[in-house]
């Protein structure tokens, strides 16, 4: 019997760490995009598995609720559990909690099979004879799913660089790394948010791949909210979008 969740006993990496010896944000998308494999293992449907298919899972969007940021040489326990699909969609909770068992960060993902030919997203019902449609675990980290992210409408843009995808953004799908993206994001805000602020909330969608060579121009915003916006855009269209929430 399959268990209701992946955990694992986590010792937090220095190369993970930032200014004041806190974890970045941006590095909890490296944590999830490990436990999913790890979690996708333990329902028997790993990539090497699905690829002998034509398949591979693709991630569509992120939503992270961070208390705290763990700090150096931290122990926590991390989870991970399959919640769900609804559609087309494939949801993934995540949780880490520190000593104490105290939840510090939360976080949801929202993914989909793609047929590696045609590249386009298959039907979950391909699988359903190795995974069953059912919530290995119904229990939601953050409700509700991680939503589509648009700049309001009277922000003000402008331009924050370019990222041209060099080899070391790939993986083994041939497109940038889903973990690239928010570190891409972090980098291209105002310096002394990064540095003089705290992350409290991290909202990402992937809308479109970006594959070795391509130039990936990046547009910011801040909104009327204080969040800041991140595009990213390959030949005109959207690749990426984040929503970025700070604290002081």
């Amino acid at each position: 019997m399959i268990p209701d969740r992946y955990e694992e006993e986590y010792i937090i990496p220095c190369y993970f760490l930032s200014l004041g010896y806190r974890m970045r944000p941006s590095s909890f998308f490296d944590i999830a995009q490990e436990l999913a494999v790890r979690g996708s293992t333990q329902l028997g449907v790993p990539d090497p598995v699905l690829h002998e298919r034509g398949l591979c899972w693709i991630l569509l969007r992120n939503a992270i609720h961070y208390d705290r940021l763990p700090g150096v040489e931290e122990k926590v326990t991390l989870q991970t559990w399959h919640s769900g699909v609804r559609g087309p969609i494939s949801t993934r909770d995540y949780r880490m909690t520190d000593a104490s068992g105290k939840v510090i960060i939360s976080a949801t993902s929202s993914w989909a099979l793609m047929d590696m030919e045609a590249r386009s997203l298959a039907k979950p019902e391909r699988i359903f004879d190795i995974m069953s449609p059912e919530p290995q675990n119904p229990e939601r980290a953050l409700q509700p799913d991680a939503p589509k992210i648009v700049i309001p409408r009277d922000c003000e843009t402008e331009e924050a660089g370019m990222h041209v995808v060099t080899w070391s953004d790939l993986d083994y799908n041939h497109h940038a790394n889903n973990g690239k993206y928010p570190h891409w994001a972090m980098d291209c805000l105002p310096p002394e948010v990064t540095s003089g602020q705290t992350v409290t909330d991290f909202y990402l969608n992937y809308n479109r791949e970006a594959r070795l060579g391509d130039t990936v121009r990046l547009v910011r915003a801040q909104g009327p909210d204080g969040a800041w916006y991140v595009e990213g855009l390959v030949d005109g269209l959207q690749s990426f979008i984040c929503k970025i929430v700070f604290a002081d």
